[in-house]
Formats: structure tokens, sequence, C-alpha cells
């Protein structure tokens, strides 16, 4: 039986709640950085499906005709098969289009214009849906370059030469590719000698997977059959190597952020029991076995995660409603909305409550090692002195050994597999996190010996004894230096990446479009020469295929526009793609996974802010009369205020120094494993700079409560403590 153990730390507890409220608040920081990761996850997911998927929800079955079928077979034997009804085909083509200038080759789509089976779910920018076979919708870039609003007509040249006049009757959001684009009915596209490239087929409540394995015996070899399911992960993942790269990035957050947790939660717990030492050491006196003990600090340990864990998954979701409120108010284009994984949040609690428990357990075994004789005396520190330097430098280069191995093997594999890669490195960046838990203690000595002295040197004597105070304490200054460098170092890798990804894509961009303008012809020199006749462009160079064009010294991009479309006025199958609007695409995407991984380092200053206060609050109520007899020997509350101020100071720059450094040449080697960066981008220095003084900054902001408390100690309560 642990009741009457337990019952007696609840007294405790109760007689002094600030104890476990500090713990508690550990808890429900590091599961509000548990929680937030899962809902970028979910965020950046959902965000990535809505602007990579193209199969609706309501598709049951997916039928991607192969090259060599022919479109009527496969739509006369598809309405052969029971439950295959309601079917519409997805047709695309590149035909001439004339009634905006000069005629050129436009992309054609097909939609039925409304239904479960309609892609085009966003609202109109202006005017209504198509609702007849000569009537069309084009994309806002295109009407923006044309000028076409509701109510123009068009003439679309098929592929048989036949000419058809259509109307424009609404503008809607379509995907930004450079090229004018236009949406009509399936018969319409159809009709002028369109390309069949998917038949969507609805579900009628049944098992999808058995309508599919029905429509595949069907049409044989003719086409590719998937369930809409598999369709729609299928577009995700093969969208492009990045998507499947910051989601794989992003899984490995999560994971490392169980981490960061685990070690706060047992660094509060072991400063927490050691404070209680006397406590304990009397349960003994009266009979309390090892055993019980132990109990019922897992009992605390499992309250205290559940509770804390709730109110650490209310927090998140109250943090992300606010972050999309906040970006959509400030006008933020396409910002997406949160995605609430209830399942994963559930999971979370649970890990809450499990890593509380783990991570109580070395300190409660701690506890029960507390011999009765020790009630005779008062709680000691119990983690005051020198660190054992030898054992600690082994341990540390050893990990630091596999670290670095595992990370070369990783880069030197040939086609190493990017989820593989990735866990691999990440398995890399914890051990080197071991080492930096390991070598902790000895790096605070070295921090001592460093930034201390210009704490000291600044600070003068309320900086000395800062820096002294770190260094009689340096496990849990370590254990507070290695959970702020996790989260540093986790940021830092995330917006290295980022830029990296970032600056890879602008390359690719760049190599796509040698010049502002791309022109795809049949006779590019005929075209090059009527485009170098025109003083307001300027011929880049051409191919085989294409010709480059940039407007020429001070010409506006519009006016460039114009020269264009009447230099290719009358030439059949010209395609007209504009750089800036690929470029607007990357800006676009980048910006919003910018803007969200700015709300990881938010709540990375937030684990911060609060892991810091939380420390220095309970080291500030262990050294209650230490800081009496400072004031009883003429310490003023200003200087108590500043030692404690520059105490966190000391802590935040180590923390920032050493998560910067890691992070980043993490954040380059996961960019390089998953093949979507450039490498180290010297225009992420400005950005991680920036976090790292915002860590320091804000970890001096955390001391601020801890300070007032410090500073409200009197010399003679103080030296009435026990």
């Amino acid at each position: 039986m642990i009741g009457p153990a337990a019952g007696a730390l609840l007294a405790e507890t109760r007689r002094k709640p600030g104890r476990l409220v500090l713990t508690g608040l550990a808890i429900l920081i590091a599961t509000v950085f548990a929680a937030g990761t899962l809902l970028f996850s979910e965020t950046l997911r959902g965000y990535i499906a809505g602007r990579t998927q193209q199969t609706p929800s309501a598709t049951a079955v997916a039928i991607l005709p192969a090259k060599s079928a022919k479109p009527a077979e496969i739509l006369d034997r598809l309405a052969r098969v029971p439950g295959a009804t309601g079917a519409v085909g997805v047709w695309s083509a590149v035909l001439p289009v004339s009634g905006a200038g000069a005629t050129t080759s436009w992309e054609v789509t097909s939609d039925p214009m409304g239904g479960e089976l309609s892609r085009i779910t966003d609202p109109m920018v202006a005017g209504r849906i198509a609702t007849s076979l000569d009537e069309v919708v084009i994309g806002a870039s295109t009407a923006e370059r044309t000028g076409l609003t509701p109510g123009a007509h068009l003439t679309l040249t098929g592929a048989d030469g036949a000419t058809r006049e259509v109307t424009v009757t609404g503008v809607v959001p379509i995907p930004l590719d450079g090229v004018n684009a236009l949406v009509a009915m399936p018969a319409t596209v159809a009709a002028l000698g369109g390309t069949l490239d998917q038949v969507d087929v609805p579900g009628a409540g049944g098992d999808s997977s058995a309508l599919a394995a029905e429509i595949h015996d069907a049409l044989g070899t003719s086409a590719t059959v998937r369930t809409g399911a598999d369709q729609r992960l299928y577009e995700v993942e093969s969208a492009s190597s990045s998507v499947t790269a910051v989601l794989l990035g992003v899984g490995v957050f999560a994971g490392v952020a169980l981490v960061a947790a685990a070690v706060i939660v047992a660094s509060t717990f072991r400063i927490v029991l050691t404070q209680r030492r006397t406590q304990l050491a009397l349960l003994r006196c009266v009979g309390a076995r090892k055993g019980q003990l132990i109990g019922a600090v897992l009992a605390e340990a499992v309250l205290t995660g559940l509770v804390a864990g709730l109110a650490g998954i209310a927090l998140a979701l109250l943090g992300g409603y606010t972050i999309i409120a906040v970006l959509r108010a400030s006008g933020g284009d396409d910002v997406p909305s949160l995605g609430v994984p209830w399942a994963g949040l559930a999971g979370c609690l649970l890990v809450s409550v499990l890593v509380t428990v783990v991570a109580a357990l070395a300190p409660a075994l701690a506890a029960a090692r507390i011999p009765p004789v020790a009630a005779l005396g008062t709680a000691g520190s119990g983690e005051a002195g020198a660190p054992r330097t030898g054992r600690r430098l082994v341990l540390a280069g050893a990990f630091a050994v596999i670290a670095t191995g595992s990370a070369a093997l990783v880069l030197g594999a040939p086609d190493v597999d990017p989820a593989v890669g990735l866990f691999a490195l990440a398995a890399s960046g914890m051990v080197a996190f071991a080492a930096v838990v390991a070598i902790g203690p000895l790096l605070v000595r070295a921090l001592g010996a460093t930034v201390g002295r210009v704490i000291a040197l600044v600070g003068r004597g309320p900086g000395r004894l800062a820096t002294a105070n770190a260094a009689q304490v340096p496990r849990r200054t370590a254990a507070t230096i290695s959970v702020l460098a996790l989260g540093v170092g986790l940021t830092s890798a995330l917006l290295v990446a980022l830029a990296s990804t970032q600056a890879a894509a602008e390359l690719k961009v760049e190599k796509l479009f040698p010049a502002d303008i791309a022109i795809s012809t049949s006779d590019p020199q005929a075209l090059r020469g009527r485009l170098a006749a025109d003083p307001t462009l300027a011929v880049v160079g051409a191919d085989e295929s294409s010709v480059y064009v940039d407007p020429a010294a001070g010409v506006p991009e519009a006016q460039a526009r114009a020269a264009v479309d009447t230099a290719v006025a009358g030439t059949p199958g010209v395609v007209v793609q504009y750089a800036s609007d690929a470029r607007a695409e990357v800006e676009t995407i980048t910006n919003n996974l910018r803007l969200i991984g700015l709300g990881l380092v938010g709540m990375t200053l937030l684990v911060a802010v609060v892991g810091v206060a939380v420390t220095l609050m309970l080291s500030v109520t262990e050294r209650t009369r230490e800081t009496g007899l400072l004031r009883a020997v003429g310490l003023t509350r200003g200087g108590v205020h500043a030692m404690v101020a520059w105490e966190a100071v000391l802590g935040g720059t180590g923390a920032a120094l050493l998560g910067a450094v890691i992070g980043g040449v993490y954040g380059v080697l996961g960019a390089q494993v998953l093949q979507v960066g450039v490498g180290f981008v010297p225009a992420a220095v400005p950005t991680v700079a920036v976090l790292a003084a915002a860590v320091v900054l804000v970890a001096a902001v955390a001391a601020v409560v801890p300070a007032v408390r410090a500073g409200r100690v009197a010399p003679v309560t103080a030296l009435q403590e026990a």
C-alpha cells in the first residue's frame, strides 16, 4: 500500500503548493511544445494537400487512361460497370485562344462546374460559374494579365482547326503556373480534341476497393485504376520531394519534442525531490518502505502529468487558433486552416503522462535511497559540487563520434531513401544532443570562463555572483541549457532548411525560366527575329523550342507582355509563360511555411521563458537562506534582482550558441539528405542570429518573477529558514 506515504506527500503539497505548480508548469509547457508540433504537422499537411490534391474527396475510384488508350472505348467499358454511374472525365488541352489581344495558346481544362466531383472549390473572384457548353471561367492571374472580365467573348481553336465561341462567366482562383488558363465543361474540351487525363467515379456508399477491382477487370491494361484515397495520397506524395521532406521533418520534430519534455520533467522532479529530502527521510523514520516512497512519487507524477497534459493541449489549441486568426486579420494571403488531429492529441496526452512517470522514476529511486538519518539535518542541494570530468569526457566523446559517423554514413550512402535518411539523421542529432547533455556540466565551467567573464565585467558584483551560482550547481545549470539548446536547435534547423529549400526552388525557377518571358513555338528563329525588332523587348536567347525575352531597360513588364502578344499574333501553337508567376507561386508557398515556422519559434521562446522561470524559481526557493545572508552583508534588493537576471542571461547565451550551431548544421544536412536544398545559405544567418538574441532576451524576461521573489527575502526571515 502506498496510501500513508502518498498522503504525507500530498499533505506537504497542500502546505507548499508552489512546488507542485512549478513542476506541473514544466510539464505543461513540454506538452504545449509537443501538441503544438502536432498541430503544425496537421496544418501543414492540410495546406500542402489543398494545394497539390486535385482529385475531389467524393471520388471513390480514379481512372488514369494509358497514353495509347482511346477515350471513347474507356468510357464505353466504364458505362457497363454496375456502380460506376455518374463518372466525370477530366480533359485537358493546350489550344489557341483569341479575343484577349493576340492569339496565343492557353491551358484548357475541364470541370463539371458543380456537384460533388467539381474541382472548383474556392469562392468565385468575380461573376458566376459556367452553366452551359458555350460558357467558361478563367483563372484569376489570367484575368489580371489579359484584363478580361465576365461577359467577354473568346474563340477557341480545336485540334482539327474548328473554332468555338465561348463566353467568360466568371473568374476563379487557379494555381499559378505562368500560363493563361480557362476551365470549360468536359464535353466542350473533349469536342475540341482534348486529352482524357482522368475519370472520377463517385462512391455509391459501397466498398471503393471492390468497385476499383471491378473497374480494373473491365478496363484491363488500358488504364491505371486506384481508389480515390490512394489517388489523393499519390498526388500529395508525387507533387514534389519537398512536400514529403517537410512532412517527414515535422514528424521528427514532434518526436524530438517528447525528448525535450522528458528532460524538463526529470530535471524538475530531481530539484523538487532534493528540496524535500528531509520530509522523505522522516517518512523513512516512521516506517515507510522504499517501495512506498517510489509509489507515492510516481502517483504524484501521474496526477501531475494528466492535469498538466490537458492544460497543455488546451493552450496549444488556443495558440494555434490565435495564430491563424492573427495571420488572417493582418491580410495574409492563402492562410491555411488549423488542422486538429484529435487522435494525435489524445496520444499526446497519454505520452505526456507516461513521459512524466518515466522521467520521475530516476528521481523517485534516488529519493528512496535517502537514509532515515538524513532527517536529522537540513535539506542540501544534492546537485552542488564539481562534475566527474573524466567519465563525462569519455561519454561525450563516444556520443560525438557516433553522431558524426552516422551523419557521414547517411550523407555518403548512394541512393538513400529520403525517409530512411531523415530518420537516421534525426537519430544522429539526438545522439549529438546526448553528447551535449553528458558534457553539459563541463560546458558550464567553460561558459563561466568565457561568457561569465563578460557578465562579471558588465554586471559587476551581481554578475560575479550569478556566474558563481551557475557554477555551484553545474548539473542543474546544464539541464536548463540543454533544454533551451534543444528548442533553439530544432527551430534553427527548421529555419535553415527552409532557407535552403527556398533557394533551391528559386534556382529551379531560374533554370526553367532563363528570362522573364518564355515563348514556346515550332519556329523559334523566325519568332526571335520579330521579337528582336521590337525596341521594348530584349531577346535573351533561344533554343530548339523556345525564345526567351526580357523587358528592355526601363520598360514595364505589362508593356513588354503586350509587345509579345503583338509579335506572336497569328502564330499557331504558341505558349507564353511568365517567370514572375512561377516566382510568385514559390514565394507564396515558402512565405506560408515560414509563417508557420515562426509559430514554432514563438513556441520555442515560450518553452524558454517558462523553462528558465521554473528552474530559477525552484533555485531561488532553495537558496532562500543564501539570499538572506547576501542581503544581510549589504546586497541590495536591486542587486538580488540583477544577480538572478544575469544567471538567466548566462544560461540563455549558452543555449543560444549551442542550439544555433548544432541546429544550423543539421538543418543543412537535412536539406541535403532530402535533396531539396542547396547547402548552406548565408541569408539564413540573420534569421538564426535574431532567434539566438531573442532567446537570450526572453531568458532575461523569464527571470523577472523569480528575481522579484528573491528580492523580497528579508535578511531576518532568511536567517531563520531551515
